[in-house]
């Protein structure tokens, strides 16, 4: 695998323990700014110099999707309004929306994890990304536009929808990676079979789809009509967005997550 940041190749001892004094930090952090941590601490008789590895991870309580919409807007914040940048929130389509504030250093963050996720599809500072993910409060177009600059290439900033232009641009500009929804990528294929061209005849050579859930059977039909490599992407706007996790070209079997950031864990409830 294409690795973009020295952190990806830690063995697991310098991984955990990088792992468990980011622990530690943010812990301390939460526990004196936000009111919700220090209640939930305090009722599990947890003190945050407990924290000393990765391993303590299993004394903390829960956060649930329930905890950040009794939250909403700004009180899961752990630093004050000024140093936030940008502000993004869930459709609020299931219920309460939920907000999610970004300081300078979260925006950093995010560039860095979707970097990694962009070089790892094969995305190198040569290529044209054309971004269909949407933008505005939805994560995915933002996420993807940041991964690709920061490794140097150059971003369509096109978003979603408006098919006949997303062809004409593929054309025009010479696209090489498409950003999208699994289906929006289904759907270009159909109008420009409408449309008689030949999808040999552009530049493009990757997609990185996210956002949705999809198939082998999608990927296999993307790859056959489209003629790129499919590349799956996860991420969620609670933590951070797109670039928690993603595939690498040379296997495209499960995804490779962002440890340094993310912790993940099978919890039987």
């Amino acid at each position: 695998m294409k690795h973009w940041g020295k952190e990806e190749s830690l063995s697991r001892k310098e991984m955990k323990k990088l792992q468990g004094e980011r622990l530690a930090k943010v812990c301390a952090r939460v526990y004196a700014s936000v009111p919700f941590y220090k209640k939930a601490f305090d009722k599990a008789k947890i003190k945050p110099a407990q924290i000393k590895s990765i391993d303590d991870i299993v004394r903390l309580p829960f956060t649930t999707k329930l905890d950040l919409r009794d939250n909403y807007p700004f009180g899961m914040f752990a630093v004050p309004m000024k140093d936030i940048i940008r502000i993004h929130a869930s459709s609020g389509t299931t219920g309460q929306p939920t907000a999610v504030g970004y300081t300078r250093y979260d925006i950093e963050i995010w560039a860095e994890a979707m970097a990694r996720t962009m070089t790892a599809a094969g995305t190198t500072a040569k290529d044209i990304v054309q971004n269909a993910y949407g933008y505005g409060l939805f994560t995915g177009g933002l996420g993807a536009h940041y991964g690709a600059e920061k490794i140097g290439a150059a971003v369509i900033p096109i978003s979603g929808g408006n098919t006949q232009k997303q062809i004409m641009l593929m054309k025009d500009f010479g696209s090489t990676v498409l950003c999208s929804t699994p289906s929006f990528c289904l759907y270009i294929y159909d109008v420009m079979k409408q449309e008689k061209i030949d999808p040999k005849s552009l530049k493009l050579k990757i997609g990185i789809f996210g956002a949705e859930p999809w198939t082998d059977a999608m990927r296999k039909e993307i790859e056959k009509m489209m003629h790129i490599k499919a590349i799956d992407i996860f991420g969620l706007s609670e933590i951070t967005g797109p670039g928690v996790s993603f595939e690498c070209a040379e296997a495209q079997n499960g995804l490779h997550v962002n440890e340094d950031y993310f912790y993940p864990e099978i919890i039987d409830p």
